[in-house]
């Protein structure tokens, strides 16, 4: 599939969640520099709020897209679906954040540094990005050079939002 066929299929799915206004602001919206400063100011802010705690893919994207919401002024979701890495689909259900067409995925290296993570995945991200990452932040249409495939299946709604928040809290409370 194409980057822009790709593009408004996700359109689509952000107005079925959220309405076609910020579906037209998804697809339009590019970062600042200093938007860009305030995602990374934002992740180093959850992962310090973590400690090293781990939280489901859809858990950390809801509460990174939560936390990103109160300080960026930008169309941001959450997305659920696959992962693939260098075309292998990596097993189980994937969450990530998009700020307009970018992905913001901080579940990525939680997932890859895991003892019990998939070999193709912690090979391709050690070699890729290296240890001790904790966002992969890039424009959608740019991930295939990196060897990363989403493939959104869903965009959270409010109350499927609201359900990850609780999960996040009791996931932190039981580590």
């Amino acid at each position: 599939m194409t980057a822009s066929l790709a593009l408004a299929r996700m359109g689509r799915l952000v107005a079925e969640a959220h309405g076609w206004d910020l579906a037209r602001a998804f697809k339009t919206y590019e970062p600042s520099a200093a938007d860009q400063a305030v995602i990374a100011g934002c992740a180093q802010d959850m992962l310090r709020a973590l400690g090293g705690k781990p939280l489901s893919a859809p858990a950390l994207s809801a509460a990174f897209a939560v936390h990103l919401g109160r300080k960026l002024d930008a169309p941001i979701v959450v997305a659920q679906g696959t992962l693939a890495v260098t075309g292998e689909t990596v097993p189980g259900d994937h969450a990530w954040v998009m700020i307009g067409p970018w992905i913001a995925d901080m579940a990525l290296f939680t997932l890859a540094y895991a003892a019990d993570a998939p070999p193709t995945l912690a090979a391709h991200v050690l070699r890729a990005f290296g240890p001790g990452k904790g966002l992969f932040c890039e424009a959608w249409r740019r991930t295939p050079r990196m060897g990363l495939g989403y493939d959104p299946r869903r965009v959270l709604d409010d109350a499927a939002l609201e359900t990850c928040l609780a999960e996040a809290s009791a996931q932190l409370r039981a580590a």
